[in-house]
């Protein structure tokens, strides 16, 4: 089998992400794998709100900062050793295939089947879909 030296999970704060996290733990446990802990946060997605109340981009930041520091305590609790969290900016389908793939060198991302943002889903196809046909490396869709 094939070492995945580095293992990408994408998160959202959505259920389907934290099963993601979870199908990437016993993966990057017994591969010795760096697991690399990424949410990407779209501030177009944010934007109509933010020329109301500019906080809202910040209240993001800290909730994926938290959301990142809890994985990655359960990661290194789990027996994970080397655990990257990285907070990323810009559309998920865009930014993990082409910046976070690279940067870490990544060998397999593991994402949910869907995520939070549905109304894109509907109109410009899933995060997993684009990543699969995109990624560059090996994809793990998982379904809860």
């Amino acid at each position: 089998m094939h070492t995945m030296n580095v293992i990408l999970v994408a998160v959202d704060g959505s259920r389907e992400a934290g099963h993601a996290f979870e199908a990437a733990l016993p993966i990057a446990k017994a591969q010795g794998s760096q697991l690399v802990i990424t949410q990407v946060i779209n501030q177009n997605a944010h934007r109509p709100m933010s020329n109301y109340d500019s906080s809202i981009i910040g209240e993001a930041e800290n909730e994926a900062r938290q959301r990142l520091d809890q994985y990655k305590k359960q990661a290194e609790e789990f027996g994970v050793i080397d655990v990257v969290a990285d907070i990323e900016y810009g559309s998920p389908k865009i930014t993990i295939p082409s910046e976070v793939v690279p940067k870490y060198h990544v060998d397999l991302i593991v994402t949910g089947a869907t995520g939070l943002n549905a109304v894109e889903k509907l109109f410009l196809g899933s995060v997993s879909e684009h990543l699969t046909k995109n990624a560059g490396c090996s994809v793990m869709v998982v379904r809860p």
